[in-house]
């Protein structure tokens, strides 16, 4: 195995177990500590918390139960955007990472509970376990309007709408802020953390930025190269939908190699460091080159 694949094996364990542990623990209502369960323990490829420790392991930080209590915020904030993206009024997708989507297994009402539930809760956690006000900056400035929740709305507003179809800068922006801003933050919430240098520094977030593009991208050619199985969610829907993204811009072939060259980009970013498990994660991409 590679060094990323021991790390994901020894770690992967470890966030889902506390996960599920912290869950049915901190929530007084056991329903709604169900439903939020539901979503969180789904599955899934848990590619932020997991990016957030091996910065972590890169800078040479311990691991103890902070830092896992911190990944794991991140992963619920993550996992509230997922219910609330697969909602009627947003995408109305009915599986998610092979299951049923949280408003198709408990309710429209009670899938929107559950997110707004999980975000604040992913906040608490991160400050819990950083005791950081910069850390909680990052975050909340990643996944407000000004991030994740302002790519969503372009996403939304720029469907059916032909005026941005070959806005090259406008859909770079879309799926930067929806997708990209939350990796990125994952980055500098660990470098922050780990204290470090400003060359390092400097070269993560450059990392970052290539591995967070390229993650849109990769997500927009899942879509219509993996079955539905293959993907755990429907695909070949956002051409059908009048979604506009990379893909319908580019076409396939283009996206690909737009991709090829961000990974390419990536592994240049780490040069210098000890990024042999960062650079492990670029591997997820094979499967739609």
């Amino acid at each position: 195995m590679t060094a990323f694949e021991y790390f994901k094996e020894d770690w992967t364990p470890v966030i889902d177990d506390y996960l599920a542990k912290h869950l049915a623990s901190e929530v007084d209502d056991k329903k709604i500590s169900q439903i939020m369960a539901y979503s969180v323990m789904a599955g899934g490829k848990r590619l932020r918390p997991l990016l957030f420790l091996a910065i972590l392991n890169t800078l040479g930080r311990k691991i103890e139960e902070p830092e896992i209590r911190i990944a794991c915020g991140i992963e619920l904030i993550h996992t509230y955007s997922l219910i609330h993206d697969d909602l009627p009024a947003m995408d109305n997708d009915d599986y998610r990472r092979g299951k049923l989507t949280s408003h198709k297994k408990w309710g429209e009402a009670e899938a929107i509970l559950a997110g707004d539930a999980l975000l604040p809760l992913g906040i608490q956690w991160i400050a819990e376990g950083s005791r950081s006000a910069k850390l909680v900056a990052i975050i909340t400035q990643a996944v407000g309007p000004n991030g994740m929740v302002g790519g969503q709305y372009l996403d939304i507003d720029s469907t059916n709408n032909a005026s941005v179809a070959d806005d090259a800068k406008f859909i770079n922006k879309m799926e930067w802020l929806k997708t990209g801003c939350l990796i990125q933050a994952s980055v500098e919430m660990a470098a922050t953390y780990a204290k470090a240098s400003d060359i390092e520094q400097v070269k993560l977030i450059d990392f970052a930025k290539a591995f967070g593009r390229s993650y849109q991208i990769y997500d927009d050619l899942v879509d219509v190269v993996e079955t539905s199985e293959e993907a755990g969610k429907a695909t070949h829907k956002d051409k059908e939908e009048g979604k506009n993204n990379t893909l319908t811009l580019l076409g396939i072939n283009q996206s690909r190699k737009e991709l090829k060259d961000l990974i390419d980009q990536a592994k240049d970013d780490l040069h210098g460091l000890n990024g042999e498990v960062l650079a492990g994660f670029l591997n997820l991409y094979q499967k739609v080159l």
